[in-house]
């Protein structure tokens, strides 16, 4: 603090040196000198306390005042001992994290890049916004929905659109493959006669880990690898069914998995069904949810009004007010 350096526990003390922020030279003191000192300024050898400018009594070069040991000093070692480990190899460098490291002196560290992703929209039926649209054709909500929700993640992607067609899909999907560390395909991965997406992946050296998943929405979410590391995410082409399968899947797979908490229930709610369900909601300040209606998973705007997913375990068919049910707080609207 800004205030006099003293060199013993017992005044008055003479003023012999004053010691500025980013002072170069040591020096040390006697038991009855003290020095001038400011926030920030190196401590001189031997002080043994610091006492407040405002709680110094100063007459001409002599100062007096209480000084308990050690008080107002801050000691080189008392946050981090040397040898402290204080960034784990591998996890995300948060701004807190890269002010801990310029604190440590270091200009640089290692890192990972970040994932090349590639968003590929498939379908006939799908058009760009701004385009006319002919009869049974559908704006591209899924390609901007995925996109602006990367980019809030900080993660970048290029956006790409094919439609049913097996060569055209095969051909776009392997170039992806090779240029990008992640593919998410939107539409084409059910078990329709036009649904070509699960087949070109296999084509393209994908493994598929899984396909098909208890969870609603979201049934014929895919998932698969190659042995080159490059992942590939095919999501249904239902919007609501693909935020759940970025929300939840992807999400975990990137390490943006949502903040989760338990709240309880505004009112009853029954359903049907026996998959885990994720149901737009809106929590609020008093941790309260109220479940949002919804059409069904070819929602689009119900997401608008919700800030964030409840979970609702498949065992259960009738909630009660005031019960309690797991929440996935949206990455936008996170407490």
């Amino acid at each position: 603090m800004d205030g006099y350096a003293v060199g013993g526990p017992v005044g008055p003390w003479e003023v012999v040196r004053e010691v500025p922020a980013g002072a170069s030279e040591p020096f040390a003191l006697g038991p009855c000198e003290a020095a001038r000192i400011f926030t920030g300024s190196p401590v001189p050898e031997r002080t043994f306390a610091v006492i407040p400018q405002e709680e110094a009594h100063v007459l001409g070069a002599v100062v007096d005042g209480e000084a308990t040991k050690a008080a107002h000093i801050r000691f080189q070692g008392e946050e981090l001992a040397s040898g402290a480990l204080v960034l784990k190899s591998g996890i995300l460098l948060t701004p807190p994290c890269v002010a801990a490291v310029a604190s440590m002196g270091k200009a640089d560290v290692m890192v990972e890049c970040l994932p090349r992703i590639t968003v590929l929209t498939t379908g006939n039926e799908v058009q760009p916004p701004g385009e006319p649209l002919e009869f049974g054709q559908i704006f591209n909500s899924n390609q901007y929905a995925i996109k602006s929700l990367l980019d809030h993640w900080g993660l970048e992607a290029e956006c790409r659109h094919v439609e049913d067609r097996p060569g055209d899909l095969n051909r776009e999907l392997a170039l992806l493959a090779d240029s990008s560390d992640l593919v998410i395909t939107t539409g084409g991965v059910s078990v329709g006669c036009y649904d070509y997406v699960l087949a070109a992946a296999k084509e393209c050296g994908f493994k598929v880990q899984f396909h098909g998943v208890a969870v609603k929405p979201g049934k014929p979410i895919a998932f698969g690898t190659r042995n080159d590391g490059m992942a590939w995410f095919g999501l249904p082409g239902n919007p609501l069914s693909a935020w759940v399968g970025m929300l939840v899947f992807v999400a975990a797979l990137l390490g943006r998995e949502l903040p989760r908490q338990n709240v309880r229930l505004s009112e009853a709610h029954a359903r049907k069904g026996d998959r885990e369900e994720f149901v737009p909601a809106v929590v609020s300040p008093d941790g309260q949810v109220e479940l949002v209606p919804t059409v069904g998973s070819h929602a689009n705007t119900v997401l608008v009004e919700a800030n964030a997913l409840a979970r609702l375990p498949k065992e259960l068919r009738e909630f009660k007010a005031g019960d309690r049910v797991e929440v996935l707080r949206l990455p936008w609207e996170a407490a």
